[in-house]
């Protein structure tokens, strides 16, 4: 059992799209970290995952309307004042010019964090995304908190509304960024240097809940899509390729089943009726759901792209999940995937927004199934070197500094 304690901050927890968190947490703890998580509020979702039992850390939600809770607020706000007023201050002067509600409410919030780092005896904090989780680190550093560094995803990093500067201001201090991806880095890189403290810690799969790679090639026909639907998964082009592939006699059978909700829900479900896809929108499914999904799927299909407003994703954790348990992959060549998705080797790579080339990969999987069989095997393989959770955990722990 490590000597350190390390808490976790978030914008919300459990939540339903960030499996890779709640399991992140759980390798940590196995591998002896003691824990405690800092949420600002719990998703609003009606599924949960049953696997975020398994989490010992206690979880401690912060005002997410800080007026609301005026005792708790003055309270942290006295010890505050009296622990480095200077540094409560300097904090102060930065949320509150110019003047705006967003920042009062962030700084109430990193004050009330702060007094519960204190008395939970934090030594490190790490914070998920570089938005509100990492201002509020960085605000209850500047407090006299303790140390913190992030883990940057996607939208956090590539949205045309991130500006460098706020980025700057939240990730310069930091003792370490990690990304998810070397592209990822790269593009961090790119954008501010931070001096080598940049690391890849690989956006990873539990593989001792996820288990073996299935015995059988799926139901023939049956192509499955697990994401948010949203923008820059490309859905849209995953449904007109199936339009394209169900004109064809090879693919008569070919069923679409989508797992995940978002607000393009309704436009894909009257895409796919337009176009006469035999498609089946299955709405948000817990994890233990999911996986029986991939197991009666004959492909696995992500066409990722680069939204309109920049935003992309970094490492989608339900290829790697396809990958592990033995679903041949058709994606795209967008940020990370290519380093876990190499063309030919462990899935198949198409360029983005082009639903003829996604069709006849498609094809190409659901006929030649000795292909399908030898691409997933190696992708199987290629995630256990790569992409494993125990191993990504370790190299996220070798990076915490060690309990003062």
């Amino acid at each position: 059992m490590s000597t350190r304690r390390i808490g976790y901050v978030l914008k919300r927890f459990p939540r339903l799209s960030e499996t890779f968190v709640a399991s992140e947490l759980i390798e940590l703890e196995r591998q002896g970290e003691r824990l405690t998580v800092f949420a600002v509020s719990r998703p609003d979702e009606a599924v949960r995952h049953e696997f975020v039992d398994e989490l010992r850390a206690p979880v401690v939600y912060l005002p997410n309307r800080p007026l609301r809770q005026p005792v708790r607020v003055a309270r942290a706000l006295v010890r505050a004042l009296r622990g480095d007023a200077r540094g409560w201050l300097r904090a102060a002067r930065w949320c509150l010019w110019p003047p705006r509600r967003k920042g009062l409410r962030r700084l109430l919030q990193a004050t009330v964090l702060r007094d519960e780092m204190e008395r939970a005896r934090i030594d490190h904090v790490h914070a998920h995304f570089a938005t509100a989780a990492a201002r509020l680190a960085n605000l209850a550093w500047r407090m006299g908190g303790p140390g913190y560094s992030v883990t940057a995803h996607a939208k956090d990093i590539y949205h045309e509304e991130v500006r460098v500067e706020h980025l700057r201001d939240k990730l310069e201090p930091a003792r370490f960024v990690a990304a998810v991806s070397e592209a990822g880095r790269n593009h961090l890189d790119s954008l501010l240097g931070l001096n080598g403290r940049l690391a890849v810690v690989p956006n990873s799969v539990d593989l001792r809940r996820l288990g073996p790679a299935r015995a059988v090639s799926g139901e023939p026909g049956l192509v499955l899509t697990v994401a948010r639907l949203v923008e820059k998964k490309g859905l849209h082009d995953l449904v007109e390729a199936c339009a394209l592939l169900q004109r064809r006699p090879t693919a008569a059978a070919l069923q679409l089943e989508v797992v995940g909700d978002g607000p393009l829900r309704a436009e894909l479900r009257a895409a796919a009726e337009r176009l006469g896809v035999n498609a089946r929108f299955l709405g948000p499914l817990a994890q233990e759901d999911v996986l029986h999904r991939y197991r009666r799927a004959a492909v696995y299909c992500l066409p990722c792209v680069v939204a309109g407003s920049g935003d992309r994703d970094g490492l989608p954790t339900s290829v790697l999940e396809a990958m592990a348990l033995g679903v041949p992959v058709v994606t795209t060549a967008v940020s990370g995937l290519p380093e876990a998705v190499i063309d030919g080797e462990t899935g198949l790579l198409v360029p983005q927004h082009d639903p003829e080339a996604l069709a006849a990969a498609i094809e190409r999987l659901l006929t030649d199934r000795e292909l399908a069989g030898r691409l997933s095997a190696r992708a199987r393989r290629h995630v256990e070197e790569r992409f494993a959770l125990e191993r990504s955990a370790a190299r996220l722990r070798a990076l915490f500094p060690e309990a003062a």
